[in-house]
């Protein structure tokens, strides 16, 4: 701030007579002023004893005050993508909020004709292919889509390595958080990083659902082989490293299971249920992805886990209170993707497609197996009003800000 020389009070009463004058025929200031209430609505002016002393504010040090900014992780790139937003039509809308796996050839053309955020990509879409050929078959998705896609994969490393399990795209598999850990620590997990978002970029991937942010140090739990391996302060050291590194290169990341998987069972086969206690989960399964929200991560996969210090009743990924402790109590503000809506913990008695349930709980991008029964039944909710058009509308808005964020938009 300036230093201001302090006017003398003759000075200073002279200005005031001229500007009281003045403000009569005054321009507005290209600063946003406070809305004024209607004069039915207007409090009455308190008497002169009654009034506060005005900030000691000089007209220098309020030229010095910054404009009011739009804020969160894709400030910049709001206006943008709600140009891009306000040019589709409601079925582009929707589908924009779907990451849809893969489908068979036979399918593909059905699947793009409802106007896909992205796809995924598993193993069996990279089996037997050459660099040239995955490449080939990405630029060829791309160039059908009316809105650049997003092209996922899930390249952890070390158990789940759905490229470099291919010996023709890398001789080795990347290794595992814990064998990165062993290797170099939070050096070799950067080092890693960069060559990893490297090799998915040349090949046409954009975003990468990893890293892995739950805290495990029990070989007996399902998740342990798939994380750092290590307490919730060195998880959260790596988390944050892997994010940036990640985002640095361009290629989007995406940290998961929200809130934490803990020790839970494997959510692809049936349900999970958590009891701990939210002290728990602050203590520890929460903090890597604080640190990753401060690092600047982009991307947040919610688990089918039902956490029952959130909500007793449902799955995480279709549970409006654990959107909003994502958003309120941690302020992130960027995407909120579910885990696959086809694993089997959310084949158990749903009697609305959990598409709708997802959308309408505050997920923005939504991971399906198969999307025109997905994009039907939203459809359907926003004819019969049981999902609002505004809530499609503020998924979509966030997908296509990532976009432009990661430079897959313009």
């Amino acid at each position: 701030m300036k230093k201001i020389a302090i006017r003398s009070l003759w000075t200073l009463g002279l200005v005031g007579l001229l500007l009281g004058g003045a403000a009569l025929f005054a321009k507005p200031s290209a600063r946003r002023e406070a809305p004024q209430e209607p004069a039915s609505q207007q409090k009455p002016t308190p008497k002169p004893e009654e009034q506060k002393p005005a900030e000691n504010k000089t007209e220098a040090q309020l030229e010095d005050l910054p404009e009011p900014k739009q804020t969160g992780v894709f400030a910049a790139y709001q206006e943008r993508a709600q140009e891009l937003l306000d040019q589709m039509t409601p079925e582009q809308k929707i589908g924009q909020v779907f990451l849809v796996r893969c489908p068979e050839d036979s399918q593909l053309k059905e699947t793009q004709a409802l106007h896909p955020g992205g796809l995924l990509l598993f193993g069996r879409d990279f089996k037997g292919k050459t660099a040239d050929q995955v490449r080939q078959t990405i630029q060829g998705y791309q160039q059908t889509s009316q809105t650049p896609l997003f092209i996922g994969a899930d390249e952890e490393g070390g158990t789940v390595c759905r490229v470099s399990g291919n010996p023709g795209l890398r001789a080795e598999r990347f290794p595992s958080p814990q064998q990165l850990y062993q290797a170099g620590g939070l050096e070799a997990a950067e080092a890693d990083g960069v060559e990893k978002s490297r090799l998915l970029l040349s090949l046409g991937i954009n975003l990468n659902l990893a890293p892995v942010a739950d805290v495990s140090q029990n070989p007996q739990d399902f998740i342990y082989p798939r994380t750092w391996g290590q307490d919730a302060e060195s998880t959260a050291q790596y988390v944050a490293t892997t994010v940036q590194t990640a985002q640095k290169e361009g290629v989007g990341a995406v940290m998961k299971h929200f809130p934490g998987y803990g020790g839970n069972a494997d959510t692809h086969t049936g349900s999970a249920r958590d009891n701990r206690p939210l002290s728990q989960f602050e203590q520890a399964d929460l903090r890597p992805f604080q640190a990753g929200i401060e690092a600047g991560g982009q991307g947040i996969l919610v688990s089918h886990n039902i956490v029952e210090c959130l909500d007793p009743q449902r799955p995480a990924s279709i549970s409006p209170a654990v959107y909003q402790y994502l958003r309120k109590e941690m302020g992130f503000t960027g995407v909120a993707l579910t885990d696959d809506l086809a694993m089997g913990a959310m084949k158990e008695g749903q009697e609305e497609h959990p598409a709708v349930q997802a959308l309408r709980a505050g997920a923005d991008f939504l991971i399906v197996s198969e999307l025109p029964s997905a994009a039907s039944a939203v459809g359907q909710a926003i004819e019969q009003g049981t999902l609002s058009q505004a809530r499609v509308d503020q998924a979509a808005l966030r997908v296509l800000e990532w976009k432009l964020a990661l430079g897959i938009l313009e």
